[in-house]
């Protein structure tokens, strides 16, 4: 098949519990030390809380300082304080700025050292001795079944995704009702960040059989249900199919890794200050249009598969989506100017081997005249 791999392999190890009913993990964690990564209004709001409550006679820490797009400060920060409380499991609740953080700061635990020793170096974390659980209060980044952090450099400002065996939870407990609550504004970001991871996964040069499967079912999800949770965000089904299109996206691009599409929000994110989501979606549209370069046939099917005559039409119904929920369609409703697209387009070089993944051709040139094309 044309962009698809004639040889793969599929491997994940987290165990995925998805449950309706508030998840019991007590048998797990038993009297243990816990540390429980959060961000600040999980924590205040007392979801955080509810989790740990839940835990018996555990002893129960919190770091509740995670930010959105995590600084690796604020890993080493977490790192510091499980090792104090010489803690046996990391709970990461939250987004997936808690879930990446949680992953980065159990590994720095059992390896010792600095996120910087390892993001952009190289060097491969040791085994991790710490347990690992991750719940998902977002419906979009997948962060739970996945091998895969990102953090911004506290010095730099710049992006460092980080790619780890040890990353991979022991177990990943989804529960939809934690998305009842979610902004209208972080509905619609998650819900495309998954679309993102899906059809990223789907068009990838390393995109195999199995990935194509769970990625072609995320869309369909989305593309039914992103909207109605947009408008209705209590609908039960609605939410609990978009937490199954998170995590099948995720189960897909965790195998591939994402493309064009994620490597341009690295540096929209960092000079915009955009959520992940819009840095990501905003420029999906276009680089669904240039996928036919290398997977034209693969995604004619695509697009015929989701509803629409063809590769254009697809792009032009994800640009519908995004206007009716109310995200930037256009680099200059986020604030860029057009004298800066060419540093944007230089940026994005610096991870080339991540971009080389796009089915077409990729250089600093190209991407620079597909950023004039959605200015």
């Amino acid at each position: 098949m044309e962009n698809q791999n004639s040889s793969f392999q599929y491997w994940m190890p987290v165990r995925i519990l998805f449950t309706e009913a508030e998840p019991d993990i007590r048998e797990e964690i038993a009297g243990e030390s816990i540390v429980i990564v959060t961000d600040p209004f999980l924590y205040e709001s007392g979801v955080a809380g509810r989790t740990g409550d839940r835990l018996g006679n555990a002893d129960v820490s919190y770091f509740s300082k995670v930010e959105p797009n995590p600084s690796t400060d604020t890993v080493n920060a977490c790192a510091a304080m499980i090792r104090e409380h010489e803690a046996k499991t990391v709970i990461g609740i939250g987004g997936g700025s808690s879930m990446d953080t949680a992953k980065a700061a159990a590994c720095l635990a059992s390896s010792g050292g600095v996120i910087g020793d390892y993001a952009g170096k190289g060097k491969s974390f040791g085994k991790r001795t710490v347990r690992l659980i991750l719940i998902p209060t977002t419906a979009g980044t997948g962060s739970e079944v996945t091998n895969v952090g990102v953090y911004t450099d506290s010095e730099t400002g710049e992006k460092r995704p980080v790619v780890c065996p040890e990353f991979y939870a022991d177990l990943a407990v989804i529960h939809p009702k934690y998305t009842y609550t979610m902004p209208r504004s972080v509905t619609a970001n998650t819900g495309m960040d998954a679309f993102c991871h899906a059809i990223e996964a789907y068009w990838n040069l390393n995109s195999q059989p199995i990935s194509d499967s769970f990625a072609v079912q995320a869309m369909k999800l989305i593309l039914d249900n992103l909207l109605t949770a947009y408008r209705l965000p209590e609908d039960g089904a609605a939410r609990e199919n978009l937490c199954t299109a998170s995590l099948l996206a995720g189960l897909a691009f965790g195998q591939t890794r994402t493309t064009g599409a994620h490597v341009l929000s690295y540096p929209l994110t960092a000079r915009y200050h955009v959520p992940h989501g819009t840095g990501c979606a905003i420029t999906l549209p276009a680089f669904i249009r240039i996928s036919v370069e290398k997977a034209g046939k693969k995604m004619q099917t695509l697009a015929e598969a989701l509803g629409y005559i063809d590769v254009e039409a697809l792009a032009d119904g994800v640009c519908d989506l995004m206007r009716s929920l109310e995200m930037p369609v256009a680099l200059r409703e986020i604030g860029a100017k057009a004298e800066e697209l060419s540093g944007i387009a230089k940026d994005a070089m610096n991870y080339y081997p991540q971009l080389s993944l796009t089915p077409a051709f990729m250089t600093e040139e190209t991407v620079f005249y597909l950023l004039k094309s959605i200015y």
